[in-house]
């Protein structure tokens, strides 16, 4: 698997991919105005660093890494970085993609952060379980809602 930075011909296939997976996921429901934002890839390559994730010339996996202050940063602060938008194409759910992704956004952030944040949406168990196998904790204090109905749980992996 080669996990390297977004090529612009890859823009519409991320934004496809990302959209697909957090519906099969159950985290997006068909028509949610929330896939438009997901879908423009080229706007998040603009803010922040999105990676993609190919086996054997297939793209499998995306994730996008952004720091503090920027357009997509949530939650991190000075000294952290944060990722976003991990997704899977889910016919590779269960093969190692995702943890490989994080993975990668871990040994990125060594050389400029403390530590690594993100927020899950609080419906997504099998998220949950997933980062904390993978180390982090909760953050319970920077958890948070985009919108009334939103609910969004912080977590942190120290680097």
């Amino acid at each position: 698997m080669l996990i390297r930075e977004i090529q612009p011909a890859q823009f519409a296939a991320v934004g496809d991919l990302c959209v697909r997976a957090y519906e099969a996921g159950g985290h997006l429901d068909p028509g949610n105005p929330y896939a438009d934002t997901i879908k423009d890839v080229a706007h998040r390559a603009a803010n922040a660093l999105v990676l993609a994730a190919d086996l054997a010339g297939q793209l499998v996996g995306t994730v996008t890494i952004c720091a503090p202050g920027t357009p997509y940063a949530e939650v991190c602060q000075t000294g952290e970085l944060e990722f976003r938008f991990l997704a899977v194409t889910p016919n590779m759910w269960g093969q190692g993609v995702g943890q490989r992704l994080v993975a990668e956004c871990e040994a990125r952030g060594r050389s400029q952060a403390t530590q690594l944040v993100i927020c899950v949406i609080d419906i997504n168990s099998a998220g949950h379980r997933f980062y904390e196998k993978l180390g982090f904790d909760r953050l319970p204090e920077r958890d948070w809602q985009p919108r009334p109905g939103i609910n969004l749980q912080a977590y942190r992996k120290l680097l």
